[in-house]
């Protein structure tokens, strides 16, 4: 072989490296090329596997050598990766440490062998048989061995590394996906994530009743997920594939409620240029979820009965009945059994929704439920801002026992909070909200609550409150002239009075 015939065999290995995306391919063509332009045979790479310590086959262009490995210091090849230092056998028959003679029976062989290092890690070894010839030098291969080998050793390094990285991170996603199907496992309704004994009696309910076209009442605390378990009963229903309608009673002004509950003809009122279904017209077949029920009007809760009795509706403007099929889930916040004793609240609807009652504990009262929704949550939210983020230990002690006066939807947005504003690789205390890390009253916490600024922004929700306060104390805490000073209805300033625990002063 000519010292020419070498330059290009190592020109043409650095344009397959450099042009491919495809690490083993390249590796492959790389080995087919000296195949071609030489006279080698059975060339192969073998690379350590570093879990069994072992150098397995990387690459080969003989189908009989993949099975065959070596450990450190093993025949010939195991022993140039044990020292790093190239090898020529002349005739391989002769060679009593070299291993597999019988792989050429009926020829005399030479072999080559040369390490293929990083630095000065050696990862492996580039080998090539040749059948013997008298007198012939061996030199020129080896030489052209080791400039392909000192060439390739870093881009194997890299396909090892990235196949390593690679493997560990589908075990890290294999691993989290077993823990949140064991978490999402405890309950036997997609989308309800809890061990607690409450829980299970929810799913136990939902399951029995999923099937059926019966009306649904649920209670229970503002964000301990009413609406998650109403999507459950429609989604594990026949109606499945029918519409899902929300509406919430106390977000809508009570003029505006009736024609999104119920739709309207054209001309009904001014401004009514074409006739709109309503959201039982578009529920129609599948489930309408009226959330905030305790907040309806006594005037549309006859209408809503007549819904349930007849199963009908009118337009506002129309005379003609419409026939629907939906079904009803229902849900409040509020004691409807003292609404209808205060005459607030129809007794007649109340028995006609109340047909099915679930009851939804706090958060609090159900604590073996919080490490699980941590869990759920952040994995839902690393994938949402592309993070890969872990908890400790002690934060998660701490979230579980928070009282979560906001319940699942004040963890959610905590957990949210903490994963765009993470300081580190793992969750812990100090990523806690500050208004947490005060109520939790933590010596360890004081000094950081100091350096906060005074003035800190305020939300929304903060800005609202302190907007109806002011208006209440400026009419003397009367609540028609307050709602006229702020531009809402009488009963969306009700409505914001109990959402922020206002108290009214006689």
């Amino acid at each position: 072989m000519k010292e020419s015939l070498i330059v290009d065999i190592v020109y043409e290995t650095s344009k397959i490296l450099a042009s491919s995306k495809d690490y083993k391919r390249s590796i492959n063509d790389v080995i087919n090329l000296i195949d071609s332009y030489t006279d080698l045979e059975n060339i192969t790479v073998r690379i350590e596997d570093r879990k069994t310590k072992e150098l397995k086959v990387f690459s080969t262009t003989n189908i009989e050598l993949p099975h065959l490995r070596f450990k450190k210091g093993e025949g010939i090849t195991g022993k140039v990766w044990q020292h790093g230092i190239p090898v020529i056998i002349k005739d391989i028959s002769k060679e009593k440490d070299f291993l597999h003679k019988d792989i050429f029976p009926d020829k005399r062989m030479s072999f080559i062998a040369v390490p293929i290092k990083v630095k000065n890690e050696v990862i492996g070894v580039l080998s090539a048989y040749k059948k013997s010839k008298k007198r012939e030098k061996l030199d020129i291969y080896l030489k052209l061995l080791s400039m392909v080998a000192n060439i390739t050793g870093q881009f194997i390094k890299l396909i090892v590394d990235f196949e390593e990285e690679k493997e560990k991170i589908e075990k890290e996603k294999e691993k989290l996906k077993k823990r949140l199907d064991s978490l999402l496992g405890e309950t036997s309704v997609e989308g309800i994530i809890g061990k607690s004994k409450a829980i299970k009696e929810i799913t136990g309910i939902i399951n029995k009743i999923a099937p059926t076209p019966a009306t649904v009442l649920i209670t229970g605390e503002s964000g301990v997920g009413k609406e998650v378990i109403a999507k459950a009963i429609h989604y594990n229903s026949p109606r499945r594939d029918k519409p899902f309608v929300k509406i919430n009673c106390a977000a809508i002004p009570e003029d505006l409620l009736e024609s999104e509950l119920f739709g309207y003809e054209k001309g009904a009122f001014t401004g009514a240029n074409k006739t709109k279904k309503g959201k039982f017209e578009i529920a129609n077949g599948g489930t309408i979820f009226l959330d905030e029920i305790g907040d309806m009007p006594l005037i549309l809760q006859s209408k809503l009965l007549r819904v349930l009795q007849e199963k009908e509706i009118e337009r506002l403007g129309g005379n003609s009945p419409i026939k629907i099929d939906v079904r009803i889930i229902a849900a409040t916040n509020k004691n409807l059994e003292k609404m209808v004793l205060e005459g607030t609240f129809r007794e007649d609807l109340y028995y006609r929704l109340n047909v099915i009652s679930i009851y939804v504990p706090p958060l609090r009262e159900r604590k073996e439920d919080i490490p699980l929704l941590v869990f759920y949550f952040l994995d839902k939210f690393n994938r949402e801002y592309n993070k890969n983020l872990e908890i400790s230990d002690e934060l998660l002690e701490i979230l579980k026992n928070y009282q979560w006066p906001g319940n699942i939807r004040q963890l959610q947005n905590t957990v949210e909070r903490m994963v765009i504003l993470a300081k580190g690789k793992v969750l812990t205390e100090d990523d806690l909200p500050v208004d947490i890390k005060k109520s939790l009253g933590k010596k360890t916490y004081t000094k950081k609550i100091k350096e906060i600024p005074k003035e800190l922004p305020k939300t929304v929700e903060e800005i609202e409150k302190e907007a109806i306060i002011k208006a209440l104390e400026d009419t003397g805490y009367v609540i028609k002239k307050a709602a006229e000073k702020l531009g809402m209805t009488q009963r969306q300033v009700r409505y914001r009075i109990e959402k922020y625990n206002i108290p009214i002063k006689k």
